[in-house]
């Protein structure tokens, strides 16, 4: 166990409470459907691509990022630069779509493409994917609060994902909202600390840090290799990166639901460019601190007998070589990017049950009201399952990248499923099934009979998934004549959820 002095303790109660009470503060006894999970839809561009930015910054990101360059080298960075690549696409066909439909969420539009097995099978693979997404991250500070106080991590995972699920239930998608834009202020702060400190113990600085790890392989930036089976080769890094940013600004519920509460369209496009600027150079900062550490470690190798987790290395050196009080401030940023994770994924699991499954078949013709209600209960619910899944996240290898070996399989068939809906009008319900099916059986043959990089199974899924449903759909006979100006691209009214 690693001391962890009164005043750290403080900092990090402290903080904790402020998000606490920020978070609740949002509360409204009386919501509507609109209020709790989309903020009444009035949120401007900076809170919004904040937040949005904030979800990419788990404990996966904060701890994961410097700990591969630590132990690897820079080559995964690649995967960062899809964002930017995509954005122009985002915003020339997605977003004016989604901004003229006032969806709540992206998988009622498919319903109306195509039908509402289309708009369940896409909700499903969702959840599935997003409930893995919010355990590995919750996973990571209890990893922390496992060096600090030698509990269980078991038992950190527990109170970790109670605590986050508590001001989500009160505060809806405001307390989202607000909580991250104040959680991605404290990681930056953070990790500026940590550079801080960590190269005044370097004597010469930078262009020591440059030397080792220049001389221990650390700074190599391209893998050129040509073989499929390199986790992180270039090739493999573009092609994963660009499906794996596309998949989630175009299907992906915990990000669409922050950019349908913008108050314009104007606000959705500049949240979508916010995101796709900042992203790159924050994932850089990240992979620099792992180049700082292992330049710091490598000069004081006595320093680092007590690690024993390279996951950990960024929360170990903070605990061993931060002053007081600067160790609790930097271990409230950790929680605050994991606690911005799994607040935006709880409330997004929720809208897209409560929306997608109860609302439109179970209990529909409730006021509004009612729904707002099932909305607290069901993130209660969500948060219960998702803290569930954290106590087997560390068993997923290392946490930079065990996030982003499930998405690979999920996301292709999803994006497939989407850019069938965008991208062609002779794409059909029964068409669009069977090529879903392909996409993840696809994917599934290439885990099991190759040793291929996981960042091309996104491609794969996507690829197969619109080859097949369009031609199954050219086979199962024409879908009805889709018109631009007709009822299924005008403003979604959602009779279910009226006020």
């Amino acid at each position: 166990m690693i001391h962890f002095s009164l005043t750290d303790e403080i900092a990090l109660a402290f903080y904790l409470l402020v998000m606490a009470l920020l978070g609740s503060s949002f509360y409204q006894k009386h919501s509507t459907a609109s209020e709790f999970f989309l903020g009444g839809r009035s949120m401007g561009w900076l809170p919004v691509g904040i937040s949005i930015v904030a979800a990419d910054l788990s404990a996966i990101s904060i701890m994961g990022s410097p700990a591969w360059v630590f132990e690897h080298n820079l080559t995964l960075i690649w995967v960062t630069v899809g964002y930017p690549l995509v954005a122009p696409i985002v915003l020339s066909f997605f977003v004016p779509l989604y901004a003229r439909l006032h969806l709540y969420t992206a998988y009622e539009y498919l319903e109306r493409r195509f039908s509402l097995s289309v708009r369940w099978v896409a909700s499903g693979l969702f959840q599935l994917l997003r409930s893995w997404h919010v355990a590995v991250a919750i996973y990571g500070p209890a990893l922390v609060i496992h060096l600090i106080s030698g509990l269980p991590v078991s038992s950190c995972v527990l109170a970790m994902g109670i605590f986050a699920t508590l001001y989500t239930t009160l505060g809806g998608m405001k307390a989202v909202i607000w909580t991250s834009v104040v959680q991605f202020i404290t990681v930056m702060v953070g990790v500026a600390l940590i550079l801080l400190i960590a190269l005044h113990g370097i004597p010469g600085g930078l262009p020591v840090v440059y030397a080792v790890d220049q001389a221990a392989g650390r700074m190599k930036l391209f893998d050129l290799s040509f073989s499929p089976d390199g986790v992180t080769t270039l090739w493999a890094c573009l092609i994963g990166g660009v499906f794996l940013s596309l998949g989630p600004l175009t299907t992906d519920q915990a990000v669409l639901q922050r950019l349908f509460s913008s108050k314009s369209v104007r606000d959705f496009r500049q949240s979508v460019l916010l995101q796709a600027l900042l992203i790159v150079p924050v994932i850089a900062l990240l992979n620099g601190v792992g180049l700082v550490l292992f330049a710091y470690y490598h000069l004081h190798p006595q320093a680092l007998l007590g690690l024993h987790n390279i996951d950990a290395v960024v929360p170990y050196f903070v605990l061993t070589q931060l002053p007081t009080g600067a160790a609790g401030l930097v271990v409230a940023a950790i929680f605050s990017a994991s606690m911005a994770v799994m607040s935006a994924g709880v409330s997004a699991l929720t809208t897209a049950f409560t929306v997608d499954f109860y609302a439109r078949s179970f209990r529909p013709g409730q006021n509004s009201s009612h729904y707002a209600k099932v909305g607290r209960i069901g993130t209660l619910a969500w948060g219960c399952v998702v803290t569930l899944l954290a106590l087997f996240a560390g068993h997923a290898g290392a946490l930079a990248i065990a996030y982003l070996r499930v998405s690979s399989m999920i996301v292709g068939p999803m994006l497939g499923i989407f850019l069938l809906a965008v991208a062609t009008r002779r794409a059909n319900a029964a068409g669009v099934l069977v090529g879903t099916a392909a996409g993840g059986a696809a994917v599934l043959v290439v885990m099991a009979g190759t040793n291929w990089s996981f960042f091309y199974f996104g491609a794969i899924g996507t690829v197969t998934t619109w080859v097949v449903g369009y031609l199954a759909s050219l086979v199962l006979g024409a879908p009805e004549e889709l018109d631009d100006k007709s009822s299924r691209y005008a403003p979604q009214d959602h009779p279910e959820l009226v006020d």
